[in-house]
């Protein structure tokens, strides 16, 4: 498999418009995983609510976002599958291409606004960022096991902060999909402070 600083390079590199399409899968194992804007692509796009209700099992796909340890204060999201799945989680896909035995490439077909404007990278790259906002970071095991409430009001001072979010988020100004994603990201916020 590829360097992750490698990865995360080739995910950055978004800026022309043939490349907002592409998933770039990475084969670890018996599973493909998916990292930054290509794991944006599969959650938000190709396995959406709509897609997921329609499957057998009906399970969300598990995104982790962790902190990256090559830049101080970065994080990074990642998806993963079984092999097996690929037609399950990138079910409507124009092409697939296999670049080495760890990497392939998906090229699918991005939905217009539901606005009527066009695709910009500028709002395809604010989504991604949104959407990586929205999923909570993973801790390393070493850390979660130390983790001590500060206080016995922690919940309550918790609680707060995740109403001023609520209070601040500009919610008809964003999309029904951006909606979505916000109210996962404070279901997940709910079920961090129980």
């Amino acid at each position: 498999m590829a360097e992750l600083k490698d990865i995360f390079a080739l995910e950055a590199e978004r800026e022309m418009p043939e490349s907002w399409n592409k998933i770039h899968l990475y084969k670890v194992g018996d599973f493909w995983r998916a990292y930054e804007w290509s794991a944006w692509l599969i959650a938000v796009i190709t396995y959406n609510d709509e897609v997921r209700m329609q499957t057998k099992d009906r399970k969300p796909l598990h995104v982790t976002r962790m902190r990256r340890t090559d830049v101080e204060g970065a994080t990074y999201c990642t998806v993963g599958f079984p092999i097996r799945s690929l037609d399950k989680f990138i079910p409507k896909r124009e092409n697939f291409e296999s670049k080495e035995d760890f990497h392939a490439i998906v090229t699918i077909t991005l939905p217009q606004p539901s606005d009527g404007s066009a695709i910009t990278h500028e709002r395809l790259a604010e989504a991604v960022e949104h959407w990586k906002e929205t999923i909570v970071i993973k801790q390393p095991a070493s850390r979660r096991k130390k983790a001590i409430p500060d206080a016995p009001h922690s919940e309550a001072r918790a609680g707060v902060g995740l109403l001023t979010k609520i209070m601040a988020y500009p919610l008809e100004e964003r999309t029904a999909m951006e909606n979505m994603q916000f109210i996962r990201f404070l279901k997940d916020q709910v079920i961090a402070i129980l």
